[in-house]
């Protein structure tokens, strides 16, 4: 994914990647005391169908075809079911060898035996070379086999070789690598664990990445989708289609799904790429765990198509949405040591929603584990608005100033009506370069009226409606360089929308300012919850809808994801397991995916 220039062109053609399918007998086997992997068969073979509808002009596999490993005596029947449920889409079909196929990555502590000259030659029988390239429509396609990262053995030496090789007589081409286990999933200098290279094998491929530019870097084997850079090169880690990793699960902070988070019906997910003259798109397509038995040609439409990024709406990131957090240590996968990882959940819900824009504190600019993940994320296509308690400092605003690229807008928030708190800042600030300033007010529950003894602790953001009369002739003796350009209004629940969003539109033409509103899910009272998902969903659709109308103002959303605790509870875009409410739901399948 090469940002927003994709949404206006056409695609040259489109691939699809499925990967930890995890497949086993037909008569099942012990390979697994988990109740859902049960389902792995139906549900690979619900994606191959699902995947075969698009004809794509080939698949990529991305490993773990099958459960059995390669001592098993399963393993060989496992395989040929594989086969059999991959055949609708078997002529163009090409397998990346995963941890499961041809044994672990050599690791004190792995799980299962490691890859070995043995299981080489019972994987290839089955699913062909290890490691190999191939061409199609301009771009050069890299496969290789991870589990050899580390080992020190001659098959390392050669795999080594041949990929340095294989690169350097297409310095000139478009490449894309893949390989079933991530190079890192937190940082690219993190220790090594069971779900990356080991450290001297990843500094060699990274090398390598940024040395011949490659364009994106697909992995399975972690069952989770995680997004990172390595230079210019985008890596991405993709959902399976079997279960979910539950040790994953500590990501979010809520209880697990079934099975103590192995069966998450909301991540289980295949991929569809779109190949374009500049770059490339990833279109991650939820299967929520459908299953299609044997014989059973019936299959239910995708619930979610494809679409550019593109509905205007910049949605409030209130929790934290780029901290990592250490998992325990818990085996089977990591009994020693704690690996570290992000929930990059909410950038993929926001890529399938088709959601640029994205609002946050400016602190989180100047961040050192936040700042470089706003690059990251605009290197996919997002804008963020910055916000910021009264006027920005002078060093705040040189670096909104040097990252002005990444920026939609900057809001400074007054707490008084007539400006007073910020009038001697804001009449000395100059925003003549750097990115558009907007203006919006901090409202708390000691501005309104008293009614007797009534009183509940609330704050808000956005002026009113009713601050509009007195807001112009303050702002313009206090703004003496025309810093401000836009006003931040708030739409509560009581209001009216059909009303509301053409008033604001309305005022601003004849203000010559931008408007923003800001769509408040929560009720005035913070004591009440607003869990009314069919009420959430219906009010964002007829925002959207009306403002398509207007031309003078932008809609802000509050909340993204849940506030399902503390003051003003309400549900979002996506719930606190970063699954799609019925509002994300049917936003990303109303806006053209």
């Amino acid at each position: 994914m090469n940002g927003p220039s994709t949404a206006t062109q056409k695609a040259l053609f489109t691939f699809a990647i499925i990967t930890d399918t995890h497949i086993r007998p037909p008569g099942g086997d012990e390979s697994s005391p988990f109740t859902v992997n049960d389902l792995a068969n139906d549900r690979a073979r619900y994606a191959i169908a699902a995947i075969a509808r698009h004809e794509p002009a080939f698949t990529i596999h991305l490993g773990d075809m099958v459960h059995p490993l390669p001592h098993l005596p399963t393993y060989d029947d496992a395989a040929d079911e594989a086969m059999r449920i991959f055949a609708p889409l078997k002529d163009g079909m090409h397998f990346v060898p995963g941890n499961h196929d041809i044994g672990d990555k050599p690791m004190d502590g792995s799980p299962a035996r490691p890859a070995d000259q043995a299981s080489i030659k019972i994987y290839e029988k089955h699913f062909g070379p290890g490691y190999y390239s191939f061409d199609h429509g301009g771009i050069h396609v890299v496969v290789m086999n991870s589990s050899l990262i580390g080992s020190g053995s001659n098959l390392e030496t050669h795999q080594q070789l041949w990929l340095e090789d294989d690169l350097d007589r297409h310095t000139s081409d478009r490449i894309i690598l893949f390989s079933h286990y991530p190079p890192f999933i937190d940082d690219p200098n993190e220790p090594l664990h069971y779900d990356n290279y080991n450290i001297a094998g990843r500094a060699w491929l990274l090398d390598l990445l940024r040395k011949h530019d490659i364009e994106a870097v697909y992995s399975g084997h972690v069952h989770q989708f995680f997004y990172n850079r390595a230079g210019n090169t985008k890596l991405f880690c993709l959902p399976a289609t079997s279960f979910i990793r539950q040790d994953y699960s500590e990501l979010y902070d809520v209880g697990p799904t079934a099975e103590y988070g192995r069966n998450d019906n909301g991540k289980f997910s295949y991929t569809l790429i779109d190949v374009f003259k500049d770059g490339h798109r990833l279109r991650i397509i939820p299967t929520e765990g459908r299953g299609l038995a044997a014989g059973n040609a019936t299959i239910k439409p995708d619930p979610v198509t494809a679409q550019p990024l593109g509905v205007p709406l910049v949605v409030h990131l209130r929790h934290a949405w780029a901290r990592a957090r250490d998992m325990p240590y818990n085996g089977a996968m990591e009994e020693f040591a704690r690996k570290r990882a992000r929930n990059d959940y909410v950038l993929l819900r926001l890529l399938q929603m088709g959601i640029s824009g994205v609002r946050t504190p400016l602190t989180d600019l100047l961040d050192p584990e936040y700042g470089p993940r706003v690059q990251d994320f605009s290197a996919v296509g997002l804008h963020f608005t910055f916000f910021c308690a009264g006027v920005a400092t002078p060093k705040t605003w040189q670096a909104c100033q040097d990252n002005a690229h990444l920026i939609d807008t900057v809001e400074f928030v007054t707490s008084t009506l007539d400006l007073s708190d910020i009038a001697d800042q804001l009449a000395a600030f100059d925003a003549t370069s750097g990115p558009p300033v907007h203006l919006g007010k901090f409202h708390s529950s000691a501005h309104d009226r008293q009614q007797g003894s009534k009183y509940a602790h609330s704050v808000s953001f956005g002026f009113k409606w009713d601050d509009r009369n007195g807001l112009l002739p303050c702002l313009r003796k206090a703004d003496r360089n025309s810093s401000i350009s836009g006003i931040v209004f708030q739409v509560n629940l009581t209001d009216e929308l059909s009303i509301r969003l053409p008033e604001i539109d309305a005022w601003a033409a004849t203000s010559d300012l931008t408007a923003v509103a800001v769509i408040r899910l929560a009720d005035a009272n913070p004591a009440i919850a607003n869990f009314d998902d069919e009420a959430i969903s219906a009010r964002i659709s007829e925002a959207l809808s009306i403002v398509k109308g207007l031309q003078n103002v932008t809609l802000q959303l509050d909340t993204f994801m849940d506030i399902d605790r503390g003051y003003h509870p309400r549900n979002g875009l996506i719930d606190r397991r970063s699954n799609f409410r019925l509002a994300g739901y049917k936003l990303a399948m109303q806006s053209g995916r």
